[in-house]
């Protein structure tokens, strides 16, 4: 097409000259070849120029429309690429995000039930040692309670031991002298206010440890001489000189006995001697 456009140009152009040198001729203008064909030459480029241009914008549109199309489907594909990895990441951040609270409200769980477990463990000890207190506070106020009267009852005991005394001093003058009525009649009267103070002290807590015919207990009684008995067997009491008296469990004044140290043994000097005799007698 170009070199069609090109010839035609040409042909044109001769004609124009033709037209041209008759009328430079008719003018009487007088112009040289170099001139004129400068002139050709521009026109027939300025017409080149303008049908490239023409022919280039026609060639070129479709390549545009397809390149701004191609271009529209490119940045929708990038576009949705990036919308996919933005979610993508979002998604893992949000993951992450959650896996990371997970482990804290782990952790921070973890912690409370330790500190819930130490804090139940301290109450727990508290509890036990504040039930601990109270329980030995109240033995304390029981045996306090129950051990209260102890010194009032010590105080008693020398009336007691007077009473007996009395009592065992009336039992002997009667049984060595006639006793008057009268006397007799004081003599159980006293015997019956020593019942009575003794039942009324036994009330208290106080009672009497029983010594003669009994085991010798060194936590109750107190020996204040070992004898040989043939009736009584080794280790018991054969006498109490002053009774000994306790306060529920616990020893007011012990119990001075005498206690038995089993038979006695026989001299062996007099063992022999007295079979030596036996033999001199026989001979």
């Amino acid at each position: 097409m170009a070199e069609v456009k090109e010839i035609h140009i040409d042909t044109e152009k001769e004609t124009e000259t033709e037209a041209s040198a008759d009328n430079a001729s008719s003018t009487g203008k007088e112009k040289t070849i170099a001139e004129r064909m400068r002139e050709i030459a521009e026109t027939a480029l300025d017409t080149v120029k303008s049908e490239v241009k023409k022919e280039i914008e026609e060639r070129i549109a479709p390549v545009e429309e397809t390149a701004a199309n191609l271009t529209s489907d490119v940045k929708g594909e990038v576009e949705a690429i990036v919308q996919r990895v933005r979610e993508q990441y979002e998604a893992e951040r949000e993951d992450l995000l959650h896996t990371e609270i997970e482990k804290e409200v782990e952790t921070a769980v973890q912690q409370v039930h330790e500190e819930y477990k130490a804090e139940r463990d301290r109450l727990l000890r508290t509890a036990a040692e504040a039930e601990n207190t109270k329980k030995r506070l109240q033995v304390d106020y029981q045996r306090q309670l129950k051990f209260a009267n102890e010194g009032i009852l010590e105080g008693m005991i020398p009336v007691l031991d007077s009473l007996e005394a009395a009592i065992k001093s009336a039992a002997e003058q009667g049984e060595t002298s006639d006793a008057s009525h009268a006397f007799t009649t004081f003599t159980e009267g006293v015997q019956l206010v020593h019942k009575q103070f003794l039942d009324a002290l036994r009330i208290h807590g106080l009672t009497s440890i029983e010594a003669v015919g009994e085991i010798f207990d060194p936590n109750q009684h107190e020996a204040l001489l070992v004898t040989a008995s043939d009736d009584v067997p080794e280790g018991k009491i054969i006498e109490e000189f002053r009774r000994g008296y306790m306060l529920h469990t616990r020893v007011l004044r012990a119990s001075q006995v005498v206690v038995s140290q089993g038979p006695a043994e026989e001299d062996a000097s007099d063992d022999v001697s007295d079979d030596t005799d036996a033999t001199d007698t026989t001979e």
